[in-house]
């Protein structure tokens, strides 16, 4: 029995340490316009992950659970370069939406950058380095697009 309490408590020591010692990422997502649907948060470690839209790290959150507008996530990652992106998917279907000329028609934002025009930026506009033991936090700002074309 003295057995199986010493490894309980050599478990619970390394956790913490570890926990201690990680690299924790706090996004705040800011301006989120309405409560119907669903937000992604994508984590990408390259320009190719990013480019196939294929975050190694990926997490849903309904926006029932979002007050005011805004949002807090945090993140624990390895050290090296990463970015964040977040979408505003208001129909739930797990994908940026575009009108007919190519314009988004739900709220997206990235990781400590503020996306102006219409091309998507590339990995290294929104990337970040942490390394062992840091903690990062930053903004993600949606924006959405609206037309409007009234005499």
């Amino acid at each position: 029995m003295n057995t199986i309490k010493r490894f309980i408590l050599l478990t619970v020591v390394v956790s913490f340490f570890s926990f201690v010692k990680a690299q924790t990422v706090e996004v705040r997502i800011i301006n989120v316009r309405t409560d119907v649907g669903q937000l992604y948060v994508g984590v990408f470690d390259s320009q190719e992950s990013f480019k196939k839209e294929d975050g190694f790290y990926r997490q849903k959150i309904l926006k029932s659970e979002i007050e005011d507008g805004n949002y807090s996530i945090t993140i624990q990652l390895s050290p090296g370069t990463y970015g964040v992106s977040v979408l505003d998917d208001v129909n739930m279907d797990g994908k940026m939406n575009y009108n007919l000329i190519g314009i988004p028609t739900e709220g997206y934002g990235f990781g400590g950058f503020k996306h102006r025009g219409l091309k998507k930026p590339t990995f290294d506009d929104f990337s970040f380095t942490i390394e062992k033991g840091q903690y990062i936090q930053f903004d993600v700002e949606l924006r959405y697009f609206e037309l409007n074309f009234k005499k």
